[in-house]
């Protein structure tokens, strides 16, 4: 689904990934300049990140690239519906 007036569909990640790895992840993603929005946990215990369309590519390698760092994994890559 495309909005109107938004171009770009937005994408939602689904990370598994422990509670004090959250916390280096934030500090990680401030450091790339609008890659990603980290928004919350879900009811599975699931961190949800939204990307734009055009930066999905890059924001799954950014995010193999840390694994070594962080043990974490993409569980799900799906279309935003248009809400948090």
């Amino acid at each position: 689904m495309i909005r109107e007036g938004f171009p770009y569909p937005e994408y939602d990640l689904f990370l598994r990934i422990s509670r004090e790895d959250i916390h280096v992840l934030c500090y990680i993603v401030e450091g790339e300049d609008n890659l990603m929005n980290i928004r919350h946990t879900t009811e599975n215990g699931l961190l949800k990140v939204i990307v734009t369309g055009l930066q999905l590519d890059d924001s799954l390698a950014f995010l193999e690239s840390i694994r070594s760092i962080l043990n974490m994994e993409v569980v799900e890559v799906r279309e935003n519906p248009g809400h948090t």
